[in-house]
């Protein structure tokens, strides 16, 4: 009888010099990524390639599934859902053993852990590394005015100051280029920095307010086709990521020493 041999996958990425440390030959690797994956396009992709049901089906049975996910998390249950066991914690500070739960202080938050089996699923892709990207627009460090922190809290409403390399925001593609706040936990939940709060928007230095956000983690994403040259544009929008998760509310710690991937 013939073993079944692991699914062999492998990703691509490129070497982008880390602006967060002071040596020059210190890189981050940059997964070049083929596409974001919605609920609804993940049922049209296995409902082709499965084909005992239709897409329509699957969405149905995923959406009565996560409702009861939801449901038994909210009742106090650790759910595992998707890639990750999901569970209530919660934040804030609770003082002497009589204190309460009070929400001026304290947040009820989603914990997730990926599930065990990624692991040894993980250690089985290649990672084939393309070469370094250079050119890449690298946002250094971000400082809330509001909350007085460096790449860890923002305050919807105040001021963002951000210092980096080619950060200068221009480019000719509609509704593309520009600032983004990116949902940590629903990537498609995007907000835009629109082009009229921006007050500052030169190579090393920016400055813009910040938009209303719900509470909880972010990404700053940004899009540009500045390569160097104010007169002459780049011909591909470039885009990365800050590195830090930045925190609205009390909804986690952002910031620490963990270096995320850079897109």
């Amino acid at each position: 009888m013939a073993t079944k041999e692991p699914k062999k996958r492998s990703v691509v990425a490129t070497l982008v010099e880390n602006k967060l440390t002071e040596r020059e030959d210190d890189f981050t690797a940059n997964i070049t990524y083929v596409g974001r994956r919605s609920i609804n396009d993940l049922c049209s992709i296995a409902a082709k390639q499965n084909g005992k049901y239709s897409a329509s089906e699957l969405y149905a049975a995923y959406d009565i599934l996560k409702t009861q996910a939801k449901e038994e998390m909210y009742s106090g249950a650790t759910v595992e859902f998707g890639l990750a066991y999901n569970a209530l914690g919660v934040d804030g500070p609770l003082i002497s053993r009589s204190a309460q739960f009070n929400r001026a202080v304290n947040s009820l938050v989603v914990r997730c852990t990926p599930l065990a089996e990624l692991r040894p699923e993980l250690d089985l892709i290649d990672v084939i590394i393309n070469g370094v990207k250079d050119g890449l627009p690298t946002i250094g460090t971000l400082t809330d005015v509001g909350s007085k922190t460096v790449n860890q809290r923002i305050t919807p409403g105040n001021t963002l100051n951000g210092k980096g390399d080619r950060v200068k925001i221009v480019g000719t593609e509609d509704n593309t280029v520009g600032f983004f706040f990116i949902d940590s936990t629903d990537e498609t939940k995007i907000v835009p920095v629109p082009e009229s709060v921006l007050s500052r928007n030169e190579p090393s230095n920016f400055s813009f307010i910040i938009p209303a956000l719900a509470d909880g983690t972010y990404y700053l994403e940004i899009a540009t086709q500045y390569g160097g040259n104010s007169k002459t544009l780049l011909k591909d929008v470039r885009r990365s990521r800050f590195p830090y998760l930045l925190t609205v509310g009390d909804s986690g710690g952002g910031g620490g020493d963990d270096r995320p991937e850079i897109e």
